[in-house]
């Protein structure tokens, strides 16, 4: 018997930062970018940057910058760091993500990932954690017309499974996605764990610091 919630009838997530430990990586390739070409920022100094796509990063960041490269070279330099990064450690998902997303399935919540990555990379990491089955669709900002944060990844998602924005909730732990999320008309979880960078993200419904300290319920219910 499919269980009822008194709110919300489907979760939307984002992916990196939210699912796979991996936000940080291209935070960081920005900046190790940028310094090997003598520029010298900190994560904060990127706020802007986190959560929209990469290509649409590179390329702001290219012509503030005047970086004696393409946009598209700007973006590879950041995905070889990135690659580098997960190669050395692994790809490695977010403590306690994997049980809440079984817990999710088991329990018949219509679920989809947004993320602003490319569908390759969001299809591959989902089979990597073993979690691809869990999703009724994955959703790529890279493949719409207005990355975050505009609203365009979550209301593809929500129309994909078939669902209206106001029976979704997100997670998401980035300035941009909680911005989209918010546009979109939908409830928003602000996952922000100990070793996240510092981020704007008080558009946010609310803030979640550990998985392990939330149940279905709590995901889905409108506090």
């Amino acid at each position: 018997m499919e269980k009822q919630f008194p709110e919300f009838s489907a979760v939307l997530f984002d992916m990196d930062g939210v699912i796979t430990d991996t936000e940080r990586f291209y935070v960081d390739g920005m900046l190790d970018l940028l310094k090997r070409n003598g520029i010298h920022l900190e994560p904060t100094d990127l706020q802007e940057f986190f959560g929209s796509p990469l290509l649409h990063n590179c390329t702001v960041l290219q012509a503030r910058y005047h970086l004696a490269k393409t946009p598209q070279e700007c973006m590879d330099e950041v995905v070889t760091y990135r690659d580098q990064q997960i190669q050395i450690g692994g790809l490695q998902p977010m403590d306690g993500v994997l049980e809440l997303i079984r817990e999710l399935h088991d329990a018949d919540v219509k679920m989809a990932v947004a993320s602003s990555s490319t569908m390759d990379n969001i299809v591959h990491n989902m089979e990597t954690l073993g979690i691809k089955g869990c999703f009724k669709a994955l959703v790529s900002g890279a493949e719409c017309e207005h990355g975050k944060p505009a609203p365009d990844v979550y209301l593809k998602a929500a129309k994909e499974i078939s669902m209206k924005p106001e029976e979704c909730v997100v997670i998401e732990d980035a300035y941009n996605g909680v911005i989209a999320a918010k546009t979109a008309g939908m409830y928003c979880h602000a996952y922000v764990p100990p070793q996240a960078y510092r981020q704007d993200v008080s558009l946010a419904d609310d803030v979640i610091t550990s998985y392990r300290d939330v149940t279905v319920e709590d995901i889905l219910a409108n506090n």
